[in-house]
């Protein structure tokens, strides 16, 4: 008898879909240059505003000195000493305020704050009119002006050249109508016009100076970053076909030691066992299991992988915790990616760095969520509170009835009010739920630093310089030996503003 090999049929085949997972790409290259107006250097290039900082207080010295000097040399004209005095005070509060608003820790300036700088040194230049108002014998030898330009100047790296440029010019208006009426005082008689023009100069060729440069600046880093995407965009095509193969030749590496052979067996034998089943099973899971973990991961565990792969390579023993089960650092932006593995590179290459002892963790912080809590228990007190008391209630107006019969009752009513009571609360918390809007995205990371709190501060300056102007709010803890820094995309509405 000959066996009739069944008619061949072609073999199934399937094709196999892989994700990818975007969040290890940077975002695509957007389509239009940014326009400067809005930009600033300290916004676009953190760090090289921050080489630009001993400028500031070298300013800031220079106006006051000169504020002062100015008004001891000019002391015959002043008629009104006070206003003199509020002069140099409002000067003084004008270079302080830009020295701290430029702190490195206190990055970025806001526009709120350059209005107040402009402010205060505007207020200076009027009192200073009025101190000696009919006796302002020239008009070049003001504090003032020069003042109001040469704070513009420190603020350049800092702020928008629109809002420098505007700022200048409207300082130059108010000069210019303090000055136009004190013509008949002056020593030289030309037209007024001539007064005022030498007045707005001083400001106006500064503030124009400041305001050139922070526009110059901002172009040439906004077209170098575009550059940049724009190289990594082609360098991204570029290699995508060498990431293919070396993807396929990671699943063969993967299927070999037991794929492979498995089917080898099959084709020997002829036929599949329950032992091949479950041997098929097995290997599914695992490969499975592999790409999901894979497909799970994000630039967040790379840069912890890496620094987990350095350590081992220094003979440590390092125990790197990564909480993000929601992917929450895929949403970050490129220089917010990358200044949170410089720090987290820093961090891990830092003097008494305890290699046990990093934890990165994304949490979501809602501002209601403890409202919620804080107003459901005060309810379940009440409810408490009001079962005991007519539970007390009832036990004393019915103490000679039958005890039986009230004991029922009463049982009754508190089971009663306790499910009404719980409906309540029910629907409260689910009122509260819905109210409540999405929570803010959180990040912190936990690290053990054996060093004194001064030096961690140093060792941080610069790398929170970089978080303050990518994060919306950043906040810093210092324990000894522990190091907590938490910073997010919103500020959360209980979250302190300050160093603790």
């Amino acid at each position: 008898m000959t066996n009739t090999p069944p008619p061949s049929t072609p073999p199934a085949t399937s094709t196999i879909t892989i994700p990818v997972d975007e969040s290890h790409f940077p975002p695509p290259t957007p389509r239009t240059t940014p326009t400067p107006r809005t930009q600033s250097q300290q916004r676009l290039d953190p760090l090289g505003a921050l080489a630009t900082w001993p400028m500031v207080p070298a300013i800031a010295t220079i106006v006051l000195a000169y504020a002062v000097l100015s008004t001891v040399l000019q002391g015959d004209e002043i008629r009104n000493p006070w206003l003199g005095a509020l002069a140099l005070v409002a000067i003084a509060a004008a270079c302080a305020t830009l020295v701290f608003v430029a702190l490195p820790s206190h990055s970025p300036v806001r526009q709120k704050e350059l209005l107040l700088i402009v402010g205060l040194a505007l207020a200076a230049h009027l009192f200073d009119q009025a101190a000696r108002w009919g006796s302002n014998s020239l008009v070049q030898d003001d504090f003032g002006p020069i003042s109001i330009g040469l704070l513009l100047v420190g603020l350049a790296p800092l702020r928008p050249w629109r809002e420098l440029a505007l700022s200048g010019m409207l300082a130059a208006v108010v000069i210019g109508a303090v000055t136009l009426p004190q013509a008949s005082a002056r020593v030289v008689e030309v037209s007024p016009a001539i007064y005022v023009l030498v007045a707005v100069t001083q400001v106006l060729a500064l503030a124009l100076a400041a305001a050139a440069y922070s526009r110059r600046i901002v172009r040439l880093l906004v077209a170098w970053q575009t550059d940049a995407q724009r190289a990594i965009a082609r360098r991204t095509e570029e290699s995508r076909g060498s990431v293919v193969r070396t993807v396929i030749e990671q699943q063969l590496a993967t299927l070999t030691p037991g794929v492979f052979p498995l089917f080898d067996g099959v084709l020997e034998r002829g036929e599949v066992t329950k032992a091949d089943i479950a041997r098929a099973n097995e290997l599914a899971a695992g490969v499975r299991r592999a790409l999901v973990a894979h497909i799970d991961e994000t630039w967040l565990d790379a840069v912890v992988a890496r620094e987990r792969a350095g350590l081992h390579s220094r003979g440590l023993e390092p125990l790197l915790v990564l909480s993000d089960p929601e992917h929450r650092a895929a949403r970050f932006g490129v220089q917010q990616r990358a200044a949170t593995s410089a720090l987290i590179a820093m961090l891990c290459l830092a003097p008494g760095f305890d290699p046990r002892s990093l934890v990165v963790q994304a949490g979501t912080d809602n501002g209601n969520e403890s409202a919620n809590k804080s107003r459901s228990a005060d309810k379940s007190r009440s409810a408490d509170e009001s079962r005991s008391a007519d539970k007390s209630h009832s036990a004393t107006e019915n103490q000679s009835a039958n005890k039986s019969q009230s004991a029922t009752e009463n049982q009754s009513e508190a089971e009663g009010q306790g499910q009404g009571q719980g409906e309540n609360e029910s629907r409260s918390e689910a009122d509260n739920e819905n109210s409540t809007g999405p929570g803010v995205d959180t990040f912190s990371i936990q690290v053990g630093l054996d060093l004194p709190p001064r030096r961690v501060r140093a060792l941080l300056r610069s790398y929170l310089a970089v978080l303050r102007v990518v994060f919306p709010w950043v906040r810093v803890s210092i324990r000894r030996p522990r190091l907590t820094l938490e910073f997010g995309d919103k500020r959360p509405p209980r979250a302190p503003s300050t160093l603790s």
